[in-house]
C-alpha cells in the first residue's frame, strides 16, 4: 500500500541553496544533532519557528532517572507533610531518645578516657 499523496499546498518544491563557512556549517551540524533533527529540518525551524531551536534529544536511561528523581521528590514532600502534621511523633520521640543514650555514651566514654 502506498503512502498517501501530499496536497500541493505541503509539497516542498522550491530549493534555496545557502553557502556556510566551515564554522557556520559544524555549528548548524550540531545543532541539529542536540535537536534530533536533519539540518534542513534545523535550519527550516529556525527559520520559521518561534519556537526553541536546541532541544537536546533526551535518552531513555534520562527519562528513566527523571521518573526517579520524581518518585524520590514525591516521597521526601509526603514525609515532610507527614512530619509538620504530627503523624510520626512516635517514630520522633524514639530517635530523641537514642539520641540522648547516645549522648550520654559518648559523654561516658570521654569521662572514661579522662580518667585513664
Amino acid at each position: 500500500m502506498a503512502r498517501p499523496k501530499k496536497e500541493i499546498e505541503e509539497l516542498r518544491i522550491h530549493q534555496i541553496n545557502i553557502r556556510l563557512t566551515d564554522i557556520e556549517r559544524e555549528y548548524a551540524n550540531k545543532q541539529a544533532k542536540l535537536a534530533g533533527l536533519t539540518i534542513a529540518n534545523w535550519l527550516r525551524r529556525a527559520a520559521f519557528s518561534k519556537r526553541p531551536l536546541v532541544l537536546s534529544k533526551v535518552t531513555p536511561m534520562h527519562r528513566a532517572y527523571y521518573k526517579q528523581l520524581v518518585g524520590i521528590s514525591n516521597n521526601i514532600n509526603q514525609i515532610a507533610k507527614n512530619l509538620n502534621q504530627g503523624k510520626y511523633t512516635k517514630i520522633l520521640s524514639s530517635i530523641s531518645e537514642t539520641n540522648a543514650l547516645l549522648r550520654q555514651i559518648a559523654q561516658l566514654l570521654t569521662d572514661d578516657r579522662k580518667t585513664n
